[in-house]
C-alpha cells in the first residue's frame, strides 16, 4: 500500500506520558518527510496549543485542532475552516458547569477561557512558564457565561463522573445539537454537531486533494475512531481504548514505547 499522508493523534499517541516528543519519533517524521509522506496532526487540543509542537516537526500544511472544529495551515496561518457551537449553547453550558463546578476549559481562536477554580488550567499555566513567548497560550479565568465571546468551538471538560456526561448526551447530543465524544479518560469534548476528526479529514480530501485511499491514522481514544473510518491504514496505539484497537488495522506499541515511530517504520516506511 503506498502511503501519501500520515494523519497522527498527539495526545496518547504522539507524545508519551510525560507529554515529550521522542528522539526516535522525531527521527521517524523526519525519514518519513524524506520520502515524501506529509504529517498531519490531528487534535482535541486548541490551535494554540500545538504551535510549538508544530514547529519543533517543521509542519507546514493543515492541522486539525478542537477534535475537527478548526483547521488551520501551520505555515500560512490561515483558516481553512472552523466552526462555532451556536451562542446559547454556549452560555447554556457555561452557566451549567459554573453553578455545579465542574471543570471546565473553553477553546476559541484566539484564546482558551477556563472556569474559575479549574484545575486543569494549571496545566497551560505551567506551559507558559517554560514555553518562548511566541508559543505562550492566553488564559482567561471567567466568573460568568457572559464573560465568553461567541466564538467558542469546543468544550473540554475534565474530571467529570459519567452520570454527568449521560446528562449531557441526553439534554444536548440527542437532539443533535451538540457532539460529545471521549479523547481522554475521565473527560468529555464538546462541539458542534457536524464536527468530528473524521470529518475534518474528509473536508481535506475534499478541499486539499488528499487521497484517503493513500492515507494511514494513527490515534488511541474514542475521537480517533471516526478517522479510522475514512483512512486506508488506520493504527491503533497498544495504551488506546479498545475501541479505537478494534476499529485499527494494525495495533503498533504503547505511546511509551516510541509507537508511532516503530509503526511508521513497521508499516509505512517498511
Amino acid at each position: 500500500m503506498e502511503i501519501k499522508w500520515c494523519v497522527c493523534d498527539v495526545d496518547g499517541t504522539l507524545i508519551d506520558s510525560q507529554r515529550r516528543l521522542t528522539k526516535k519519533t522525531i527521527q521517524a517524521i523526519e525519514d518519513m518527510r524524506q520520502a515524501g509522506i506529509d504529517l498531519i496532526l490531528s487534535t482535541g487540543r486548541s490551535p494554540l496549543f500545538i504551535r510549538e509542537l508544530t514547529a519543533s516537526l517543521k509542519i507546514k500544511g493543515p492541522v486539525i485542532c478542537c477534535n475537527g472544529g478548526m483547521i488551520q495551515h501551520a505555515g500560512s496561518g490561515k483558516t481553512l475552516f472552523s466552526k462555532t457551537i451556536h451562542k446559547e449553547l454556549i452560555h447554556a453550558l457555561a452557566k451549567g458547569f459554573l453553578a455545579n463546578q465542574i471543570d471546565a476549559l473553553m477553546y476559541s481562536h484566539d484564546h482558551i477561557y477556563y472556569n474559575y477554580g479549574s484545575r486543569r488550567a494549571q496545566l497551560y499555566h505551567d506551559f507558559n512558564e517554560q514555553a518562548l513567548p511566541e508559543f505562550r497560550v492566553p488564559l482567561t479565568e471567567i466568573r460568568k457565561a457572559e464573560e465568553l465571546p461567541d466564538t467558542i468551538m469546543k468544550f473540554f471538560v475534565w474530571d467529570v463522573d459519567q452520570a454527568a456526561v449521560k446528562n449531557l448526551e441526553k439534554t444536548y447530543s440527542r437532539e443533535g445539537q451538540l457532539y460529545l465524544v471521549s479523547s481522554m479518560r475521565g473527560s468529555v469534548d464538546i462541539m458542534s454537531n457536524g464536527v468530528s476528526k473524521g470529518e475534518a479529514l474528509r473536508f481535506l480530501a475534499e478541499t486539499q486533494g488528499i487521497d484517503l485511499t493513500k492515507t494511514a491514522v494513527f490515534g488511541d481514544n474514542y475521537n480517533d475512531v471516526s478517522m479510522f473510518q475514512f483512512a486506508a491504514l488506520p493504527i491503533a496505539m497498544e495504551n488506546g481504548e479498545e475501541v479505537a484497537k478494534q476499529a485499527a488495522k494494525y495495533v503498533t506499541l504503547s505511546n511509551d514505547e516510541d509507537g508511532v515511530a516503530y509503526g511508521i517504520r513497521r508499516y509505512i516506511l517498511k
